[in-house]
């Protein structure tokens, strides 16, 4: 006998992706597309839980469109989903606050609940009894976290245990202020729980793809990229625990969209043909590829690097460019800018045959400041 769950956090609903400009209403639509697709997996997998382990919403003010839109989709799973808030859209125990208008709009679908207390919340599936031990957020910042509560509770080893907070763990994420609920290992080790379920981290951990051995805690990672700092497509996590204690757990990647950012230096056509590969690889209509090229090029790899420039422009879901293409000193650049035979022509000429392309430049750039002088 065995539990499934399917784990995610850091879903930042409401998020603005502004600095996306035209793609933005691509990139929110796709953060709740991202949402279903774990839904989806979630059922297709039988998990039997869904746990959303903070930052469900990227703020505590959200549209009741959005809170909607969410239980919509969330309804959907075939199991219980279980969420705590996250620093960014902490509990507020007040009256028309986030997580009361989530409770008032989901309070038809038995399936959803809101862990916004400190208190064993006790479950069953495949004769197991599962108890999740929550570690909700109730401030942005806290130099405290909240997990250390779970101590001073009697665990019972026959049964399934497993903790759900959001916030830092120390030497997984960065957090030099203390403002970010700060969890140390021997701190989640001592709640003597059988693994963790965090948020808070937006990377992934452990960071392999397939987990036979139990890792103590899980980080989900955001389901979807929502910076230039982001790596990958997201992530969420879907663990198998059987009644030993077994774990077996893979990754799940929900989003089709990703940021792409790519430096390099163009010197020839060989390093256009590989930035045309490079390129190619990538989903164009789910990819925000921001470009930063510098180089010399002839005039004629210059003009063929124009033209693909213009196809990225046009392809991509977002595209940003940063271009430093100097023309190359050659031939037909000499030629054109000096006439044959002339002292500044023979000298370059000589310099270029002779392989010392830094002379040659160097020479070139000195002669254009002394013909405007």
């Amino acid at each position: 006998m065995s539990i499934k769950i399917i784990h995610t956090a850091d879903n930042h609903i409401g998020i603005s992706y502004n600095n996306l400009q035209n793609a933005k209403d691509t990139c929110l639509n796709e953060r709740l597309e991202a949402i279903k697709r774990i839904v989806l997996a979630g059922n297709e997998n039988s998990c039997h839980f869904l746990v959303v382990a903070g930052d469900l919403f990227d703020k505590t003010v959200v549209s009741i469109a959005n809170i909607k839109k969410v239980i919509d989709i969330l309804k959907d799973f075939n199991g219980e989903v279980i969420i705590i808030p996250g620093n960014h859209d902490y509990f507020e125990d007040e009256a028309n606050t986030l997580w009361s208008k989530f409770k008032d709009n989901s309070r038809n679908y038995n399936n959803i609940v809101v862990l916004t207390n400190s208190i064993k919340h006790v479950l069953e599936a495949n004769d197991l009894k599962v108890n999740f031990y929550p570690a909700p957020c109730r401030s942005k910042h806290s130099s405290e976290n909240a997990i250390g509560w779970i101590k001073n509770e009697v665990i019972n080893k026959n049964e399934i245990n497993i903790g759900i907070a959001h916030g830092n763990v120390y030497g997984l994420g960065r957090d030099e202020k203390n403002n970010y609920f700060n969890m140390t290992r021997d701190e989640l080790k001592a709640a003597d729980i059988d693994f963790w379920l965090l948020g808070h981290i937006h990377v992934t951990y452990p960071t392999y793809e397939h987990i036979t051995e139990n890792p103590n805690l899980f980080m989900s990672g955001t389901h979807m990229p929502d910076s230039w700092k982001s790596n990958g497509k997201g992530n969420a996590w879907i663990i198998e625990v059987n009644k030993d204690k077994n774990v077996n757990a893979r990754r799940f990647v929900p989003s089709l969209f990703e940021y792409v950012s790519i430096e390099k230096d163009i010197n020839s056509n060989n390093d256009i043909t590989e930035l045309t590969n490079t390129v190619n690889s990538l989903d164009k209509k789910h990819t925000a590829l921001s470009l930063n090229i510098k180089g010399r090029l002839s005039q004629a790899d210059s003009d063929n690097l124009t033209t693909l420039l213009g196809d990225f422009r046009n392809n991509f879901l977002y595209y940003e460019e940063v271009k430093d293409i100097q023309r190359l000193i050659d031939h037909t650049l000499i030629n054109d800018t000096y006439p044959n035979a002339s002292i500044p022509n023979v000298l370059l000429t000589e310099l270029l045959n002779d392989g010392d392309t830094l002379a040659v430049q160097k020479v070139f750039e000195t002669l254009q400041i002394l013909n405007k002088s």
